[in-house]
């Protein structure tokens, strides 16, 4: 848990050494420590013991009358103290009672006879004790009190580890780059809605590369993800990674960043189409029917319903497959719709590979908008989970399956209608699949982009694209495509006169570091992967911003409050 270092690394002009440093090998050894009191015991009116913890570790002190003067007067001293109370203590290594040495570190063996103890700092009582687990607060408490929390040796490990990944990024990438082809590790702001893996402050690995086809890209990216994994996981990933096109990921797996550490494939079922502007689809849950009860299903439930209040899908059901066929068909649902007799219902659910007991998910869904997370998708994911939570489905955390997501639609349709006006999937300068360039002035909404993200175990690690470096096609795309107003195409005129001055084939990608540090450590919010991170409303609770602005901070800045015009 704690790093091993040397006494040269990190003695100061108050310690000799840290708490996690000292093993056998200092037996005998006099040293010096600084840290804080994590408990302190009272046997006697001639022995003390007390547990000393420090950035690197704890080793335990054992305070006795004949090696201590003026031992009453610091006994007084020590039982005055409370939870993490800093001190510093002089003394002797010594070896630990065989019957005695517990735990996991090297310090078990020793411990340390104290000859001295000073005070550096009292610590008046906390607002809650970072290192008893099951007792922690919600984490807007421990956000609020950031520095108490970072006291806490999961954080601290995560803190490292973002660390170490920073510098192994630097080592490979100051090998890899040149004017023509930077890194940059940057802080950019987001102003979009924070979920578990988003904050409105982020850092970023950002890489920009002239001279390059996608493949270069990505070739130089597998090697840092290999390097970064090796240097920080000690493990070894295989290159290169599995490439899947938008369509075949959205189809199978109804996400634009799948988890294809487990099956659960969703399948396209054109029989049940009625409308040749949608797409019809079934995921199939082995035994589902009987593994999860009606309860246990609610959720399921109101996930079906609030996709289609939000029209994500026209028409999805879920079915119990019985002996008799499927619980579930009313005239409401697509299965219904479709399949009139029980003949067909059972040749149906034989295509589909259903079985008794199986639980099958029908939905249908408009072709015309970018599916990245179908209805289906979302319910694949909600049921793995539930799978997993029951010991059914067992996906190795130690699994890593990176794959590329390439061929995405270049532009998707502003509205569910086949005519609506086309937006730039990602952004207005992702240069178009060479084989479709004939495209971009016959049907541009068949047009795939040179865009692609890098996706690890269902999470997007980062995205890219190959740029448009021609001057007259990028005008095309903003004035016939895009149909961006003149003001707006003046306002990237700068960009696209640079485009017709030599400017060179280009490229790049971003990697959100945070997320990569999480993947790293295991964590569930990113939150836990930055010192001081914002809270889920976008507030930093330890720095109480922000905050109302004085009137001589506005006046400074030349600010003035305006009230609001009244409501008509």
């Amino acid at each position: 848990m704690y790093p091993i270092v040397t006494r040269a690394a990190l003695a100061t002009s108050m310690r000799t050494h840290t708490c996690g440093e000292l093993g056998a090998r200092h037996v005998g050894q006099f040293v010096e420590l600084c840290g804080w009191a994590q408990s302190i015991r009272v046997l006697s009116d001639t022995l003390v013991f007390v547990q000393l913890r420090d950035a690197y570790g704890s080793v335990q002190l054992l305070v006795e009358r004949s090696r201590v003067d003026e031992f009453a007067e610091q006994k007084r001293l020590l039982e005055t103290l409370t939870t993490d109370a800093l001190i510093g203590v002089r003394g002797k290594v010594v070896k630990r009672p065989a019957d005695m040495a517990k735990g996991d570190s090297q310090a078990r063996e020793i411990e340390l006879l104290v000859d001295n103890v000073q005070v550096l700092n009292r610590a008046m009582p906390l607002p809650f004790n970072p290192h008893v687990k099951a007792n922690l607060p919600g984490e807007d408490v421990r956000l609020a009190h950031r520095h108490i929390d970072l006291r806490r040796s999961e954080l601290q490990t995560n803190i490292r580890t973002r660390s170490k990944a920073a510098m192994a990024i630097r080592q490979f990438m100051d090998d890899n780059a040149g004017f023509d082809r930077y890194f940059q590790i940057a802080r950019c702001f987001r102003d979009e809605d924070l979920r578990a893996d988003r904050q409105p402050e982020f850092t970023q690995v950002d890489i920009e590369m002239s001279f390059v086809s996608k493949g270069d890209i990505q070739d130089v990216l597998e090697r840092l993800i290999q390097h970064i994994w090796r240097q920080v996981m000690k493990v070894d990933i295989k290159a290169p990674f599995r490439r899947m096109s938008f369509a075949e990921a959205t189809s199978k797996y109804g996400s634009d960043k799948p988890d294809t550490r487990f099956g659960l494939e969703i399948a396209q079922v054109p029989q049940l189409i009625s409308d040749p502007n949608t797409v019809a689809e079934v995921l199939v849950i082995p035994d589902g029917a009987r593994i999860f009860t009606s309860k246990e299903l609610a959720p399921l439930t109101n996930l079906i319903r609030l996709s289609q209040a939000n029209s994500e899908s026209k028409l999805t059901s879920m079915h119990k497959i019985n002996d008799e066929g499927a619980t579930g068909v009313s005239k409401a649902t697509l299965l219904a719709r479709s399949i009139e007799t029980k003949t067909t219902l059972a040749d149906f659910l034989k295509s589909v590979s259903a079985r008794s007991g199986d639980l099958l998910f029908v939905s249908e869904r408009s072709q015309h908008i970018t599916p990245a997370n179908t209805t289906l998708g979302r319910l694949r994911t909600s049921v793995a989970k539930m799978l997993q939570d029951k010991g059914v489905l067992d996906i190795p955390a130690t699994k890593f399956d990176f794959l590329w997501i390439e061929d995405f639609p270049l532009f998707t349709r502003q509205t569910d209608e086949a005519n609506g006006r086309l937006l730039a999937t990602h952004h207005p300068f992702t240069a178009p699949v060479k084989e479709d360039l004939p495209l971009l002035h016959s049907n541009p909404a068949k047009v795939r982009g040179q865009h692609y993200d890098l996706v690890l175990n269902g999470v997007e690690l980062g995205g890219g694209s190959i740029r448009v470096h021609d001057q007259q096609t990028q005008e095309y795309i903003f004035k016939e495509i895009l149909q961006l107003s003149p003001q707006v195409r003046d306002s990237f005129g700068h960009l696209v006169t640079a485009l017709g001055q030599g400017c060179p084939p280009h490229g790049g990608i971003a990697l959100g570091l945070d997320r990569l540090v999480a993947i790293l450590t295991g964590s569930a919010s990113l939150r836990d992967v930055i010192a001081f991170p914002k809270a889920a409303s976008g507030r930093d609770l330890f720095m109480h911003a922000p905050a109302h602005a004085t009137p001589e901070q506005l006046a400074e800045y030349g600010i003035k409050m305006a009230k609001a015009p009244p409501e008509n």
